[in-house]
């Protein structure tokens, strides 16, 4: 028997060679962008198939098109968020003014194969997308902007720009299932999208390159942290962020003081907090056993 993400896998195999109305060159690329996607696997087509099975007594096969949707609207976004950070590290990165054409193609892709789906509620499943999908893109452009410097509104920004599309994800599953969603699946549904950039916004500065948030001055909750500490440390990591000043960073003080200061650990407890709030919640939703081993795997 196939699992989740083979079938899903086919069903983007399927709806990338079936769209007529992409050309040659662009279908091409795609299908590269697609190929280096599956090594990933395909989480938030998933959340969507769990969210559906959990609420329903019959499969219909259409489900895996609507999470293969939700992966396109994901990839684009990959591309595009990747595209403004100017990381390299992947295919869509060689051609970068290419790649863009491919992303927009795929944002209609997504929309349109919900919509010919033989879903009852189908319709309200292209709003969640759009709303959410328009939400993520507000939290997106905070992002850019880097002007979220303090917990509060580092947290909103990136509920807005993660925690919308894992939502999206899960509310799209529920309400081709049940015609409505739920304000409890929205909630955690956010919450693992919260936890997942903390997550990542922990690696990146594990590693001293290109992608360390530090080093590119972008904010985050452990660099917010170590900028309130009022010591010297935190006080040349402010001159470092300072365009007007020339400072040296030693990185190995630099990577103790996150790691010894109370930077690191700061992050891991906000993020525990929204797990301990997603696991209050999930108790009492209807998913399957395997349902929710995967979901608490995201949150770890």
């Amino acid at each position: 028997m196939k699992d989740i993400d083979e079938r899903i896998n086919e069903a983007l195999d399927i709806l990338i060679e079936d769209e007529s109305m992409l050309v040659d060159e662009l279908k091409t690329m795609l299908k590269s962008f697609k190929a280096e996607k599956a090594v990933m696997g395909y989480a938030f087509g998933k959340l969507c198939f769990w969210h559906y099975e959990a609420f329903v007594d019959n499969l219909n096969e259409d489900i895996y098109k609507v999470a293969a949707a939700i992966e396109l609207l994901i990839l684009s976004y990959d591309i595009i968020d990747d595209l403004q950070d100017k990381d390299s590290d992947y295919i869509w990165s060689e051609t970068p003014e290419l790649s863009l054409n491919v992303a927009l193609a795929m944002l209609i892709m997504s929309s349109r194969a919900i919509h010919d789906s033989s879903f009852e509620h189908k319709h309200l499943a292209v709003q969640l997308l759009e709303d959410y999908a328009f939400r993520s893109i507000n939290g997106q452009q905070l992002d850019v902007l880097n002007i979220c410097r303090d917990e509060q509104s580092y947290l909103q920004m990136i509920d807005r720009k993660s925690g919308s599309l894992t939502a999206m994800s899960c509310l799209i599953g529920e309400a081709l299932a049940k015609g409505k969603v739920s304000e409890e699946i929205e909630e955690y549904g956010k919450y693992i999208g919260i936890i997942q950039q903390i997550k990542n916004d922990i690696q990146s500065l594990k590693t001293w390159g290109p992608k360390n948030d530090l080093l590119n001055k972008k904010y985050s909750l452990p660099i917010i942290y170590l900028m309130a500490q009022k010591n010297s440390i935190s006080n040349s990591v402010i001159n470092y962020y300072n365009k007007d000043i020339v400072t040296f960073l030693d990185k190995n003080v630099i990577k103790d003081e996150l790691t010894n200061g109370g930077a690191i650990r700061y992050a891991i407890t906000i993020k525990n907090l929204h797990k301990l709030k997603a696991l209050k919640i999930l108790e009492n939703v209807a998913i399957n056993k395997v349902g929710k081993e995967y979901l608490i795997k995201l949150m770890k």
